[in-house]
Protein backbone atom coordinates (compact mmCIF):
# COMPACT_ATOMS: atom_id res chain seq x y z
CA UNK A 1 0.00 0.00 0.00
CA UNK A 2 1.80 3.44 -0.93
CA UNK A 3 0.91 6.35 1.65
CA UNK A 4 1.41 9.84 -0.15
CA UNK A 5 2.73 12.61 1.99
CA UNK A 6 1.09 16.02 0.95
CA UNK A 7 2.09 18.55 3.80
CA UNK A 8 5.17 18.53 5.83
CA UNK A 9 6.92 16.22 3.59
CA UNK A 10 9.93 16.12 6.50
CA UNK A 11 7.37 15.29 9.11
CA UNK A 12 5.57 13.29 7.47
CA UNK A 13 7.81 10.85 5.96
CA UNK A 14 9.97 10.60 9.40
CA UNK A 15 6.17 9.46 10.70
CA UNK A 16 5.76 7.28 8.31
CA UNK A 17 9.78 5.47 8.64
CA UNK A 18 8.95 5.59 12.37
CA UNK A 19 6.08 3.60 12.20
CA UNK A 20 5.55 1.73 8.90
CA UNK A 21 4.47 -2.02 9.26
CA UNK A 22 3.54 -1.69 13.07
CA UNK A 23 -0.24 -2.38 14.16
CA UNK A 24 -1.82 0.67 15.72
CA UNK A 25 -4.23 0.70 18.57
CA UNK A 26 -8.28 2.17 17.46
CA UNK A 27 -9.95 3.74 20.09
CA UNK A 28 -13.35 4.92 19.46
CA UNK A 29 -15.76 7.29 21.77
CA UNK A 30 -19.01 6.87 21.27
CA UNK A 31 -21.48 9.19 23.00
CA UNK A 32 -25.37 10.96 22.68
CA UNK A 33 -26.13 15.06 23.34
CA UNK A 34 -29.82 16.13 22.66
CA UNK A 35 -28.12 18.67 20.64
CA UNK A 36 -28.21 16.03 17.65
CA UNK A 37 -32.18 16.57 17.88
CA UNK A 38 -32.06 19.66 16.22
CA UNK A 39 -33.52 19.63 12.56
CA UNK A 40 -30.89 20.46 10.13
CA UNK A 41 -27.98 20.33 12.98
CA UNK A 42 -26.11 17.24 11.64
CA UNK A 43 -25.75 15.42 8.37
CA UNK A 44 -25.01 12.16 10.25
CA UNK A 45 -28.72 10.98 9.90
CA UNK A 46 -31.70 12.06 7.36
CA UNK A 47 -33.45 12.57 10.34
CA UNK A 48 -33.74 13.88 14.08
CA UNK A 49 -35.10 10.03 14.94
CA UNK A 50 -32.43 8.28 12.89
CA UNK A 51 -29.53 10.53 14.57
CA UNK A 52 -30.70 8.84 18.02
CA UNK A 53 -29.04 5.33 17.05
CA UNK A 54 -26.11 6.41 14.93
CA UNK A 55 -23.65 6.37 17.17
CA UNK A 56 -24.56 2.80 17.98
CA UNK A 57 -25.34 1.88 14.74
CA UNK A 58 -21.32 2.81 13.33
CA UNK A 59 -20.07 1.02 16.62
CA UNK A 60 -22.13 -2.34 15.50
CA UNK A 61 -20.45 -1.78 11.92
CA UNK A 62 -17.03 -1.21 13.17
CA UNK A 63 -17.40 -4.15 15.26
CA UNK A 64 -19.03 -6.28 13.14
CA UNK A 65 -18.72 -5.50 9.69
CA UNK A 66 -21.50 -5.69 6.96
CA UNK A 67 -24.36 -7.76 8.43
CA UNK A 68 -27.51 -9.03 6.92
CA UNK A 69 -29.30 -8.33 9.29
CA UNK A 70 -27.64 -5.80 11.94
CA UNK A 71 -29.81 -4.75 15.25
CA UNK A 72 -28.78 -0.86 14.29
CA UNK A 73 -28.27 -0.45 10.69
CA UNK A 74 -26.44 2.45 9.45
CA UNK A 75 -29.02 5.99 9.55
CA UNK A 76 -30.25 6.85 6.08
CA UNK A 77 -28.28 9.71 4.73
CA UNK A 78 -29.28 13.01 2.66
CA UNK A 79 -25.85 12.55 0.76
CA UNK A 80 -22.86 10.66 0.68
CA UNK A 81 -21.66 7.59 2.85
CA UNK A 82 -20.78 7.00 6.51
CA UNK A 83 -17.23 7.48 7.40
CA UNK A 84 -17.34 4.33 9.40
CA UNK A 85 -17.05 2.44 6.66
CA UNK A 86 -13.56 3.97 6.05
CA UNK A 87 -12.68 3.47 10.02
CA UNK A 88 -14.16 -0.40 9.45
CA UNK A 89 -11.77 -1.13 6.20
CA UNK A 90 -8.85 0.50 8.29
CA UNK A 91 -9.57 -1.50 11.50
CA UNK A 92 -10.08 -4.49 9.30
CA UNK A 93 -7.06 -3.67 7.32
CA UNK A 94 -4.65 -3.30 9.71
CA UNK A 95 -5.76 -5.79 12.25
CA UNK A 96 -6.12 -2.95 14.68
CA UNK A 97 -6.58 -3.53 18.64
CA UNK A 98 -9.94 -1.68 18.81
CA UNK A 99 -11.62 0.10 22.08
CA UNK A 100 -15.34 0.98 22.02
CA UNK A 101 -15.77 3.36 24.68
CA UNK A 102 -19.34 4.17 25.53
CA UNK A 103 -19.31 7.89 27.15
CA UNK A 104 -22.82 8.42 27.62
CA UNK A 105 -25.29 6.65 24.84
CA UNK A 106 -29.15 6.69 25.05
CA UNK A 107 -29.65 3.58 23.44
CA UNK A 108 -28.08 0.23 24.51
CA UNK A 109 -25.00 -1.11 22.40
CA UNK A 110 -25.44 -4.15 19.86
CA UNK A 111 -21.15 -5.06 20.59
CA UNK A 112 -18.87 -5.20 23.68
CA UNK A 113 -17.92 -1.12 24.63
CA UNK A 114 -16.02 -0.14 27.75
CA UNK A 115 -18.66 1.79 30.05
CA UNK A 116 -17.37 5.21 31.44
CA UNK A 117 -20.22 5.30 33.15
CA UNK A 118 -21.39 9.01 31.49
CA UNK A 119 -24.93 9.85 30.55
CA UNK A 120 -26.47 11.30 27.64
CA UNK A 121 -25.83 14.62 27.56
CA UNK A 122 -29.03 17.85 27.26
CA UNK A 123 -29.24 19.50 24.17
CA UNK A 124 -26.40 22.29 24.75
CA UNK A 125 -28.89 25.17 24.46
CA UNK A 126 -29.99 24.55 28.08
CA UNK A 127 -26.91 25.94 29.34
CA UNK A 128 -26.61 22.74 31.47
CA UNK A 129 -25.76 20.03 29.26
CA UNK A 130 -24.25 17.41 31.78
CA UNK A 131 -23.93 17.35 35.78
CA UNK A 132 -20.36 18.77 36.31
CA UNK A 133 -19.40 15.77 38.82
CA UNK A 134 -20.00 13.64 35.36
CA UNK A 135 -17.60 16.02 33.27
CA UNK A 136 -14.92 15.30 35.84
CA UNK A 137 -15.22 11.77 36.08
CA UNK A 138 -15.13 11.72 32.03
CA UNK A 139 -12.17 13.68 32.04
CA UNK A 140 -10.49 11.39 34.77
CA UNK A 141 -11.44 8.19 32.64
CA UNK A 142 -9.91 9.80 29.78
CA UNK A 143 -6.75 10.15 31.48
CA UNK A 144 -6.50 6.50 32.91
CA UNK A 145 -7.95 4.92 29.55
CA UNK A 146 -5.27 7.19 27.59
CA UNK A 147 -2.13 6.17 29.87
CA UNK A 148 -3.09 2.31 29.47
CA UNK A 149 -3.31 2.77 25.38
CA UNK A 150 -0.36 4.89 25.10
CA UNK A 151 1.16 2.34 27.06
CA UNK A 152 -0.03 -0.73 24.67
CA UNK A 153 0.86 1.62 21.90
CA UNK A 154 4.36 2.53 22.95
CA UNK A 155 6.17 0.80 20.14
CA UNK A 156 3.49 1.99 17.20
CA UNK A 157 1.03 4.27 17.39
CA UNK A 158 -2.91 5.42 18.89
CA UNK A 159 -5.73 5.94 16.72
CA UNK A 160 -8.24 8.13 18.35
CA UNK A 161 -11.65 8.61 17.20
CA UNK A 162 -15.46 9.74 17.76
CA UNK A 163 -18.55 9.26 17.27
CA UNK A 164 -20.81 11.46 18.96
CA UNK A 165 -23.53 13.49 16.55
CA UNK A 166 -23.91 17.24 17.57
CA UNK A 167 -20.23 16.77 18.90
CA UNK A 168 -18.98 19.58 16.62
CA UNK A 169 -21.14 21.89 17.76
CA UNK A 170 -20.53 20.97 21.22
CA UNK A 171 -17.04 21.58 20.33
CA UNK A 172 -17.65 24.85 18.96
CA UNK A 173 -19.26 25.97 22.36
CA UNK A 174 -16.48 24.70 24.75
CA UNK A 175 -13.82 26.60 22.29
CA UNK A 176 -15.81 30.01 22.56
CA UNK A 177 -16.58 29.06 26.60
CA UNK A 178 -12.65 29.13 27.07
CA UNK A 179 -12.16 32.21 25.37
CA UNK A 180 -10.78 31.12 21.77
CA UNK A 181 -11.48 32.45 18.47
CA UNK A 182 -13.39 29.68 17.03
CA UNK A 183 -16.31 31.13 15.05
CA UNK A 184 -16.28 29.75 11.57
CA UNK A 185 -13.29 27.34 12.52
CA UNK A 186 -15.14 24.19 13.47
CA UNK A 187 -16.43 22.01 10.26
CA UNK A 188 -19.58 19.84 10.61
CA UNK A 189 -20.86 16.81 8.62
CA UNK A 190 -22.57 18.68 6.02
CA UNK A 191 -20.78 19.66 2.31
CA UNK A 192 -21.22 23.28 3.31
CA UNK A 193 -21.04 23.77 6.84
CA UNK A 194 -23.97 25.08 8.52
CA UNK A 195 -21.45 27.81 10.33
CA UNK A 196 -24.44 30.31 11.36
CA UNK A 197 -26.90 27.08 12.74
CA UNK A 198 -23.96 26.19 14.99
CA UNK A 199 -22.86 29.48 16.42
CA UNK A 200 -26.56 30.08 17.36
CA UNK A 201 -26.97 27.37 19.14
CA UNK A 202 -23.54 27.39 20.72
CA UNK A 203 -24.10 30.99 21.75
CA UNK A 204 -27.47 30.24 23.18
CA UNK A 205 -26.19 27.66 25.37
CA UNK A 206 -23.06 30.04 26.49
CA UNK A 207 -25.84 32.67 27.62
CA UNK A 208 -28.03 29.98 29.27
CA UNK A 209 -24.87 28.60 31.37
CA UNK A 210 -23.86 32.38 32.11
CA UNK A 211 -21.05 32.89 30.06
Amino acid sequence: MTVKVYTQFRQGNQWLERYRGTQPVFACVLGFTATALIPGISAAGATPESRRYTAVADAEFLHNGPQPDPKYPLPPLDAGASPVLISRAVVEALKCHEYLFNAGLSVNPSVPTIDLMGVPANCITSGSAMPILTVKHLFEQGLIWGERMAHEAQNSYLILSECVVGGTTTALAVLLGLGISAIDKVNSSHPSCNHAQKLAIATTGLEQGGF
